[in-house]
């Protein structure tokens, strides 16, 4: 099918097709492959999360005025989100499309409130090339950190070195996507908060199971000097794909990202993420997924993949 037919393809020989298309992929489930897919291994998950994202499959996140839901879902996922990695009464947070939007969205907002001509970025050698590619976007200049050749942690000692007066943002992992190594947060935060500089934990890849450990070192906005976080829901939160929240320390913050406009004749636009129109299908499989294995199925999942 190469081109667009003038009548319309039977639904049965459209889902052959697509049949056809996926036999060629990678499982997404069984546990067979990383990184790109997560399955959590409960029988009863896939069919929920499907059945939350078919009844807003149709719904527009835009314009929550229209489709109040949307609102409602976005700030229970948040508050539930926030409730496990440190957050208190001021935190504010946005729901996205995955771990690379959030990451912009974080660096976005610390060059919106960076008195710098030329904002820098402090990243860890081991950092996600998402904030590479927020750099590249949002027009920051990268200071690079090397990380401890035998623990694959940055060193604080080298953050302290990097940051300057043009500093905007640094970054810390929490782990890491390459090593799955965790950088010393407390203490890169605490020197970030002595020069006034915001600090961002990246928790994408699996801030979600060490939220459930108890033994997990301290890594969240629980730890003074952190002042945004970024998390997936996709992966080890194990609902479908298109689904991260950026959590910020204070609303201020989370404003500092967002794009407001009435210079047109068309509707009032306030985007608080990169995109206009927003599937909520996504969010309201990830809301069903959170309600659905609750702190006590992710506590087991996470001590179950140690």
């Amino acid at each position: 099918m190469t081109a667009l037919a003038e009548d319309g393809v039977p639904a049965e020989e459209l889902l052959a097709r697509l049949d056809e298309l996926r036999s060629a992929d990678l499982p997404t489930h069984g546990g067979s492959v990383m990184a790109y897919v997560y399955d959590s291994g409960v029988a009863t998950l896939d069919a929920v999360a499907a059945a939350a994202q078919e009844r807003f499959q149709w719904t527009n996140a835009l314009d929550p005025t229209a489709f109040p839901s949307v609102a409602v879902l976005e700030n229970e996922v948040v508050r539930a989100v926030a409730s496990r990695l440190g957050g208190g009464p001021d935190t504010a947070g946005t729901f996205t499309s995955g771990g690379t939007e959030s990451c912009l969205l974080a660096v976005l907002a610390a060059r919106e409130r960076s008195l710098s001509a030329q904002p820098e970025l402090v990243l860890p050698a081991t950092a996600h090339a998402a904030f590479r590619k927020a750099a590249h976007l949002f027009r920051l200049r990268v200071v690079d950190v090397p990380v401890d050749p035998l623990t694959g942690a940055v060193r604080p000692s080298d953050v302290a070195g990097a940051i300057t007066t043009d500093t905007a943002l640094v970054v810390v992992s929490a782990p890491s996507y390459p090593h799955g190594v965790l950088d010393p947060v407390p203490e890169v935060a605490a020197l970030a908060a002595e020069q006034e500089v915001p600090c961002h934990v990246d928790a994408c890849i699996g801030g979600w199971v060490l939220a459930f450990l108890d033994d997990a070192p301290p890594f969240d906005l629980s730890v003074p000097g952190v002042t945004s976080l970024s998390v997936d829901l996709h992966k080890y939160g194990y609902a479908p794909k298109g689904a991260s929240v950026l959590l910020t320390a204070d609303a201020a913050l989370r404003r500092a990202h967002y794009f407001v406009s009435a210079d047109w004749p068309g509707y009032p636009v306030v985007n608080p993420t990169l995109a206009g129109t927003r599937p909520a299908g996504p969010l309201a499989a990830a809301w069903a997924t959170l309600r659905l294995l609750g702190g006590s199925g992710y506590r087991r999942l996470a001590t179950a993949a140690r």
